[in-house]
């Protein structure tokens, strides 16, 4: 007896090469979301080997060498520090900064804008720093 042979069903979505590119694309914005925090900005931060990844939603407040304070990018000017930051953690609904400060900044300086920043309703204030060899 002879069995009809049965036809190979060539159409349809291949979806393998379609998830492939999914994770690819997931993949590269998860890479470019963590290793860019602030790139507009040149701060060249201190080293720690217990540095850690930056998580969550923090805004980043940075201070350069020459003592200019930034919030997210936008230069902001000691005087009004306190209401832009209440301003953008509103916005960010957060209570926590990042603070990005100079490895050269006077420790004066940093203290300056650390308690400014808790002045103006700041909960928590992580210091960013640089992954260093070791460990």
């Amino acid at each position: 007896m002879k069995l009809p042979r049965r036809r190979r069903d060539e159409g349809g979505i291949i979806m393998t090469p379609l998830i492939d590119m999914v994770f690819l694309t997931l993949l590269f914005f998860m890479v470019n979301a963590v290793l860019s925090i602030n790139p507009a900005i040149r701060v060249d931060l201190p080293r720690a080997r217990s540095s850690l990844g930056a998580i969550g939603t923090d805004v980043v407040v940075t201070v350069g060498a020459d003592g200019g304070v930034f919030i997210d990018e936008r230069r902001v000017e000691m005087a009004a520090f306190g209401v832009e930051l209440r301003a953008a953690l509103a916005r960010a609904g957060a209570s926590s900064i990042l603070l990005q400060a100079d490895k050269s900044l006077p420790y004066e300086r940093l203290i300056e804008v650390m308690d400014q920043a808790k002045l103006a309703g700041t909960g928590r204030i992580s210091l960013a720093t640089v992954r260093s060899g070791g460990r």
